[in-house]
């Protein structure tokens, strides 16, 4: 199969998964405009001078080391200072070039051999050629903490340079969803990959530079005026501050000093949803589901019964009524409304029963067990509700929230003391990319230390399904097994949210990357 961009750029890869009408009324439009008279406000701002430094906040610092993994941290940086080979159109899926411009497919979808953009240099001035792209692949395969889809590139029988402008990519099988790897796969730069997970030093070939990081307070990001792109970018710098308090990110959005506030929560909107001067963008990719795992190794928790108690005892709808203000939708399964994977039956399986949780932790001993229940910031709220609803069910749980360092140590360590909350990404393209790279839900080293050779089958029956018929079964599968042993269930699915002032052209990725490439302030 070969992949030639027509004169716009444009290559299709799929014809699934398009977002209509029906997948945008799923979280609700906002009290002032509709999504797509924002949509249409976010493209047709009055674009400010070239120059100039737009400001961003956002919630929690940077976290340099997990770069090259999808994450609210990095999502305002990333893509500033690096590019990928490809990247996906946000509501098509189809493929789009950036350090490649060509593709093509063969060998029954075991080989993809790439042309790589001529003139791209790095942030430190050297070339950019096919020696880079075979040690970011190498690299990202073999890191640690891992990339997401290190999975996938084990599964590598090499990456051969045909020649200094084309790479060739040979799998030992077939594979459907190399292209959402490459996607999130950032280039990375051989002579200082080593020093990124520091922050010490980081060289991409994207539109800004990594200028100057201050831990805990901010990041500047200075124009690259090399860019291979021409005219681009406009703005000469950008600036991320990390404001912690979320009424502190409006305070800030709302008198000037910052142009854009991401990951902007349901009960600070309210501030600015009915003010014109703003511009409030929910995403449309649909990719952050809100969830609650157990870790299987601590006390009660082993009893798979106490955690289906547990998850039986949740007021789904109360979180997504209360806290997301109906934009949120309650959903126990992993997948998105939008995915090929998403059974509404399946999604209502753990519907509230407050009578079943009490039977159930009786039959497992467990009435009145003393557990602990740990939340990301983020998720702080929603975990106040969760901890009400277990003791309702007889039991006692203890709440802490952990701060963005001590969530990171428990996520790499996996030590989770008891039931942990959080957000998980990968289940708005690929269904298997969740089962194989979300590390709440994947099928080794997972959050919750579960490990079945059943699930590994179940994940392996997905990955090879082929046909709707046969994809539809295996999905379902998988997630009545996962469901079932309830180590990790969803909560609610909803959508991340930003708001702007005076910002034109500006727009994001399938991975929820800020792009600010054509950007400009007022």
């Amino acid at each position: 199969m070969s992949n030639q961009p027509p004169p716009d750029g444009l290559v299709p890869r799929r014809d699934i998964l398009r977002w209509g009408a029906a997948s945008l009324a799923l979280l609700g439009a906002s009290a002032c405009t509709s999504a797509v008279e924002r949509e249409a406000r976010n493209r047709t701002s009055t674009p400010g001078t070239r120059g100039g430094r737009l400001v961003i906040a956002q919630g929690t610092d940077i976290i340099p080391k997990t770069v090259v993994n999808q994450s609210a941290q990095n999502a305002t940086w990333r893509r500033q200072v690096f590019n990928s080979l490809i990247r996906l159109d946000r509501k098509t899926h189809e493929v789009l070039p950036e350090l490649a411009t060509a593709w093509k497919t063969s060998d029954g979808g075991r080989v993809t051999t790439l042309t790589l953009r001529e003139g791209v240099t790095w942030h430190s001035g050297r070339p950019f050629t096919v020696d880079d792209v075979r040690f970011s692949v190498e690299f990202q395969r073999d890191m640690q903490p891992p990339f997401a889809f290190a999975w996938l590139l084990e599964r590598l029988s090499g990456v051969e340079a045909v020649d200094s402008g084309t790479v060739r990519l040979a799998f030992e099988e077939p594979v459907n969803n190399l292209f959402d790897a490459l996607s999130l796969m950032i280039m990375l730069d051989r002579e200082s990959a080593q020093e990124l997970t520091t922050g010490a030093r980081v060289i991409g070939t994207g539109p800004f530079t990594f200028a100057e990081y201050r831990q805990g307070t901010s990041l500047r990001l200075d124009r690259y005026a090399k860019y291979w792109e021409s005219g681009r970018p406009a703005l000469d710098s950008v600036l991320v501050r990390v404001i912690t308090k979320p009424e502190a990110r409006m305070s800030a959005l709302r008198s000037g000093q910052v142009h854009l506030a991401t990951g902007v929560g349901p009960m600070e909107l309210k501030q600015v949803e009915s003010d014109r001067t703003f511009t409030v963008t929910p995403y449309d990719t649909y990719s952050s589901g809100v969830y609650l795992g157990c870790n299987v190794n601590a006390g009660p928790l082993k009893d798979k019964r106490v955690r289906q108690a547990v998850h039986y005892a949740l007021d789904r709808r109360r979180i997504a009524e209360e806290i997301y203000r109906g934009k949120a939708t309650p959903n126990a399964t992993p997948w998105s409304a939008t995915s090929p994977a998403h059974n509404q039956r399946l999604a209502d399986h753990y519907a509230r029963d407050l009578t079943r949780a009490v039977s159930l932790l009786k039959e497992a001993g467990a009435d009145g067990a003393e557990l602990i229940l740990e939340s990301a910031q983020p998720v702080g709220k929603s975990a106040e509700i969760v901890e009400f609803n277990l003791r309702e069910a007889g039991l006692k749980p203890r709440l802490r929230v952990l701060n963005a360092t001590q969530q990171q140590e428990r996520i790499e360590s996996r030590s989770f003391e008891g039931m942990w909350m959080g957000q998980h990404g990968y289940n708005n393209l690929s269904p298997t990319n969740l089962l194989y790279s979300a590390m709440p839900y994947r099928t080794t080293q997972n959050l919750f230390n579960f490990a079945s050779e059943r699930y590994e089958k179940l994940a392996q029956a997905a990955l090879r399904a082929t046909g709707e018929s046969e994809q539809r079964a295996a999905y379902d599968a998988v997630t009545e097994f996962i469901l079932d042993e309830a180590f990790c269930c969803d909560l609610v699915h909803a959508t991340s949210t930003a708001v702007t002032h005076g910002v034109s052209d500006w727009d994001y990725t399938v991975w929820d990357d800020v792009l600010l490439g054509k950007s400009t302030v007022a």
